[in-house]
């Protein structure tokens, strides 16, 4: 379910992403979500973080990137702080899995996180999730974030209005 995108400009790092809410069978549509809570997608600490997956995951991402981040932008370092955050949501709940994919902006940088452990730094642009193919090729056609959502929001059953964006200014010679 849901769909995140990110882009990144020379000026600036841009995230978009769904806000549907799946309970059971059960569609949470735009009547019932209004989408400018933290949901899949929020900004703390210094980080962009987008995610899709199970909402418990979400949820401890939510708490954990409150005060903790990567101790700087590279890859490694990002996997070391999932490490750390699976590591310490295991702590807290024992029944606790590694189930979601993430996209995580820091400083001037876009890191995709999947399968747990697999940390990629993206160059251009990423979309995960059940629209994320429809994001991607609408990236690909120089769509923005928030368009590529739009489109992806249209095309997939699993994906749904309101559109949340976070747009994050950088140094124009990152």
């Amino acid at each position: 379910m849901s769909v995140v995108a990110a882009r990144r400009y020379d000026d600036r790092l841009v995230f978009a992403s769904d806000s549907i809410r799946v309970a059971g069978y059960v569609k949470q549509t735009q009547q019932r979500v209004v989408g400018d809570e933290q949901g899949k997608l929020f900004e703390t600490n210094g980080l962009i973080i987008g995610s899709v997956g199970y909402i418990m995951e979400l949820s401890f991402m939510q708490m954990f990137a409150r005060n903790h981040k990567p101790s700087a932008p590279t890859i490694e370092a990002v996997l070391e702080f999932m490490v750390e955050f699976y590591s310490w949501a295991k702590s807290k709940d024992d029944s606790f899995g590694k189930h979601n994919t993430y996209l995580i902006g820091i400083d001037n940088l876009i890191f995709q996180v999947s399968d747990s452990y697999l940390v990629e730094k993206i160059h251009k642009f990423s979309a995960i999730g059940a629209g994320e193919d429809f994001a991607l090729t609408a990236m690909y056609l120089d769509k923005t974030p928030e368009e590529a959502v739009a489109i992806a929001n249209e095309l997939c059953i699993y994906c749904a209005a309101p559109i949340q964006v976070i747009t994050k200014a950088i140094a124009s010679n990152s």
